[in-house]
């Protein structure tokens, strides 16, 4: 057996060390989002291309003559910028992603999330592009969306999206999201805080759910993304059924990750395909395509990224499971996490009332949430009811951390999910409504009511 040259192979201990180095202390917990948006044509109403007048490559360029942004290379290409301790990513189809540095509050998420909009407004304008979120693409087909020119999305992961699911590229190619990555202290607390999330995943699904148009039409549902997902890829998405084990550990997360199929690793800047393959079987050298060659510890943490659950563990949290929307929603999302999980009344109070319920009725009310949204119900209570109960802990939460670190009051970022709760209105039954009302006639208007930086207008 040999393993690449100068890298010594991966053992077992190395798996769990990439957890173990996650836990932190409360006083450096940080906070991490992320979110994306298409940029479309303002003209034309469609996702811009890769290369053009109006373009990503354009977009790139402006952002680094104008505010600073360091270009990052897939070989000669540029397929994101760095600045700060903060990237911009490209999806598949474009989407662009701006993974936030870590921050300590959410009033610091918001400053970052200002700065980018404001350089995103001053190089739209010039293009005559926007930036515009939503869970899933309204009306454009597939075959209207741009494939950017990153090896492991089109040689690698479409590809193989194709022989899993009737919905991996739709996932790909036309959906947006929203996410916060939270820290855990120890292996108990991870345990505990990923047992919570897996049991509010699907209420943070349905009050964020942006989604219910697609191709054109009203689907019916609350969340098209959300339903995208269900017909993905089995083998790496939805909520695992070990996450409710008494003995939740890392060792539970590892034996779970081993048996993910793999998609690819690196090797001299270059992507090899593996998809389907067995990291288990990579780590003792019996890859029938990569015979006597042996996974390194890049590979692991590489390999752990092409899970997508809707919860799911790295060296810290990340909560993935709500739709693309209007930028008040980063920091809501932020918010509601935030005050449950980092505040130990809130996790403890919230571990209570989430405690009772098993892996059948959380995968259950994750796939109602998709059609019903907020009127799906769990224990008897609609998600409206118990919304309500999770948000004060959440605001209590944001309460008792600001008073124990003297933080400015976080609470104000959870007021657009405590009024939609109080008016029980989601934002996507109002887009639904508004879709029959008008825009079912008249599409295009739609982008110039709804888009990242006002969200909708009335």
């Amino acid at each position: 057996m040999k393993a690449e040259e100068g890298i010594d192979p991966l053992d077992r201990e190395q798996l769990r060390i990439y957890f173990e180095q996650g836990c932190k202390p409360s006083l450096d917990w940080g906070i991490g989002s992320e979110y994306e948006n298409f940029i479309i044509d303002t003209d034309l109403k469609r996702p811009i291309g890769y290369e053009g007048p109006k373009s990503i490559s354009k977009v790139f360029d402006l952002l680094i003559k104008k505010f600073g942004w360091a270009p990052v290379f897939e070989k000669s290409t540029i397929v994101g910028l760095e600045k700060d301790k903060a990237n911009i990513s490209l999806e598949p189809g474009g989407q662009f992603e701006l993974s936030g540095a870590i921050k300590k509050t959410i009033h610091e998420v918001d400053q970052e999330m200002k700065s980018f909009m404001q350089n995103m407004k001053v190089v739209c304008e010039e293009l005559g592009l926007r930036l515009f979120s939503i869970g899933a693409a309204p009306n454009w087909q597939r075959d209207d969306m741009p494939i950017m020119p990153k090896n492991r999305y089109k040689k690698i992961m479409m590809p193989y999206m194709k022989t899993v699911g009737t919905q991996g590229l739709d996932m790909m190619l036309r959906t947006c999201t929203i996410q916060v990555n939270l820290d855990y202290s120890s292996e108990a607390d991870m345990a505990k805080k990923l047992r919570v999330a897996a049991c509010i995943q699907p209420l943070a699904t349905a009050l964020f759910a942006s989604s219910p148009m697609f191709e054109g039409r009203n689907t019916g549902y609350q969340s098209w993304r959300a339903q995208i997902w269900k017909h993905t890829d089995s083998d790496r998405t939805g909520i695992p059924k070990f996450i409710f084990d008494d003995d939740l550990s890392f060792d539970s997360w590892i034996e779970y990750a081993l048996d993910v199929p793999m998609y690819f690793i690196k090797r001299d800047r270059d992507y090899v395909n593996l998809s389907g393959e067995s990291f288990r079987m990579f780590m003792e050298g019996q890859l029938k395509s990569l015979p006597n060659h042996r996974a390194t510890y890049s590979d692991w943490i590489d390999h752990l990224t092409t899970i997508f659950t809707d919860v799911r563990l790295k060296n810290f949290i990340e909560m993935r499971g709500a739709d693309g929307g209007p930028s008040q929603n980063v920091t809501a999302l932020a918010a509601m996490w935030v005050g449950l999980l980092y505040d130990s009344d809130s996790l403890n109070n919230v571990f209570n009332l989430v405690k009772a319920l098993d892996w059948r009725s959380v995968n259950e009310l994750n796939i109602d949430v998709c059609k019903y949204g907020m009127n799906a119900t769990v224990n008897n209570k609609t998600l409206w009811e118990f919304g309500e109960e999770v948000l004060k802990i959440a605001q209590r939460g944001l309460q008792n951390r600001g008073s124990a670190y003297g933080i400015k009051d976080e609470t104000l970022f959870l007021m657009p999910l405590l009024e939609r709760v109080s008016k029980k209105q989601s934002l996507s039954s109002q887009l639904a409504n508004k879709f029959d009302s008008k825009w079912k006639n008249n599409f295009s208007t739609f982008y110039d009511d709804f888009n990242f930086y006002h969200g909708l207008r009335n």
